[in-house]
């Protein structure tokens, strides 16, 4: 049944960024669909990622137990200065935290809404910034553990942001920072004993989105009000789809809802990507 599940789009870093919708065992290249009209239903039923349906989430895409049990809902994935795997301490599954909190993470900084500080696995890299919509990126320390990740950006907090104004990010682009100088800066800041993880390289990554027409005045649609969402799509940034009527919907924040998405057929559409 997951698979018929909306799960966030992957996306690659082109031009500008691709992205792909995957369900129902169907792979949509959703930059094609920029200028089409697109349609979303939803069902009325969600899945946790226990299996368990239900008309909605108990809070944070997971069931009732799952949001107190699992330990992918616990305190330290929100706020990885918790963490303590490192420590041999469990939290509520030391060997599911030992895997995910003891790999390489990365510090860095993005301008996406203005610059902010964030943390990632070694594994996803630049997907993280894609995801966030940021249009600059650059990496700052590559530590051994998510608890050194989160201490950085702890004490990077008081100088920036580490969380993206969606709001902002979604009404246009972000003026260019020289993030080089910005990284010299903050770095000053990093606690002693985490300044031998700060990365010399200072490559800045820049992307673009397919985008023809940001909204004047953004209106969030969600399916648990509007169960079926059509529109032309007008451009993609983030986990968002921007729509006529200066409507956005977050993909991202619809996983495990039990959907079907279609692109109905209109005569003379186009694409433009």
């Amino acid at each position: 049944m997951r698979r018929d599940t909306l799960k966030k789009m992957d996306t690659e870093l082109k031009d500008v960024v691709h992205y792909t919708l995957d369900i129902h065992g169907e792979t949509h290249k959703m930059n094609d669909y920029i200028g089409k009209q697109i349609k979303i239903e939803w069902s009325g039923v969600v899945i946790c990622s226990c299996g368990k349906k239900m008309e909605k989430f108990y809070r944070s895409g997971f069931c009732y137990p799952c949001y107190w049990d699992s330990p992918m809902a616990s305190q330290s994935i929100f706020k990885p200065e918790l963490c303590t795997a490192h420590l041999g301490i469990e939290e509520r599954d030391l060997e599911w935290e030992i895997e995910f909190q003891l790999a390489p993470h990365y510090v860095y900084l993005a301008n996406s809404s203005g610059i902010k500080v964030g943390i990632t696995r070694g594994s996803q890299g630049v997907i993280r910034w894609m995801d966030q919509g940021a249009s600059q990126a650059i990496l700052l320390a590559e530590v051994p553990n998510r608890r050194f990740s989160g201490d950085i950006e702890v004490s990077l907090k008081q100088f920036v942001d580490d969380k993206t104004n969606w709001r902002k990010m979604l009404s246009g682009t972000p003026e260019s920072v020289d993030l080089v100088q910005l990284k010299e800066e903050l770095s000053q800041h990093v606690p002693e004993e985490l300044k031998q993880y700060i990365l010399p390289n200072n490559t800045v990554t820049d992307i673009k989105y397919p985008v023809t027409k940001y909204p004047a005045k953004i209106n969030s649609t969600k399916l648990d009000k509007t169960p079926i969402i059509k529109g032309e799509l007008l451009g993609i940034k983030a986990q968002y789809l921007l729509l006529d009527g200066d409507r956005v919907f977050n993909i991202r924040s619809h996983e495990g809802y039990i959907a079907n998405f279609s692109v109905p057929k209109i005569a003379n559409q186009t694409s433009l990507f």
